[in-house]
């Protein structure tokens, strides 16, 4: 076995700094020159937005829905009941769906609460989804009519909570459980709420 000369020794330890050395000023310099300004403008965005503030404001009432095996849904018909009303899409998480089925099962013998999920896309796309029809949520979908602009632009899934007075008092972007207590207390605190016409 050759054993290396010193001078090699040398010619490879001074390679092995220069590329040590090559990195450290690499990294450096992508912080300093394209993360650390990143990081400002984040901050800077973050103190300059302001939070989202959510004010009730009505509903529309103005479409109808179609359903497998039972019969049409007239959303006008709703109108005076505490209403949860999810826009969902085949590509939506099918836990979300299930949470909606124990929602809408905890409040099946009560008349005042309905629990609804539409979708805007065709009955052939909706109605074979086995992930969707298998959880059991009261599944509709629009069949061609456009969903009313107060439900849109926040994204899908979006779901809506809607008050005895045709009022959106809350309403939220993305998946959640809506079977949790937290959700029952809210729609109980509602129906508990008279039709009246809400204070501005």
């Amino acid at each position: 076995m050759r054993i290396p000369s010193l001078k090699s020794f040398l010619i490879f330890a001074a390679g092995f700094v220069s590329c040590v050395v090559c990195i450290i000023v690499f990294l450096f310099s992508a912080y300093h020159f394209w993360l650390k300004p990143m990081q400002a403008k984040m901050i800077n965005r973050m103190n300059s937005t302001p939070p989202r503030l959510f004010s009730p404001h009505p509903a529309e009432f103005n479409f109808t829905a179609v359903g497998k095996g039972v019969d049409p849904l007239d959303f006008k018909a709703y109108h005076g009941r505490v209403i949860v009303l999810n826009v969902w899409a085949t590509w939506c998480q099918p836990g979300e769906l299930s949470s909606f089925a124990r929602l809408a099962a905890h409040y099946s013998d009560d008349e005042d609460v309905a629990v609804i999920c539409v979708s805007q896309e065709p009955t052939n796309t909706v109605f074979k989804n086995t992930g969707a029809m298998s959880s059991g949520a009261p599944l509709y979908c629009l069949s061609g009519q456009q969903l009313p602009a107060v439900y849109k632009g926040g994204g899908i899934p979006a779901t809506f909570v809607i008050d005895k007075n045709g009022t959106i008092v809350f309403e939220q972007t993305g998946y959640a459980d809506w079977s949790h207590p937290s959700v029952i207390k809210l729609i109980d605190s509602l129906r508990k709420k008279s039709n009246t016409v809400p204070e501005s």
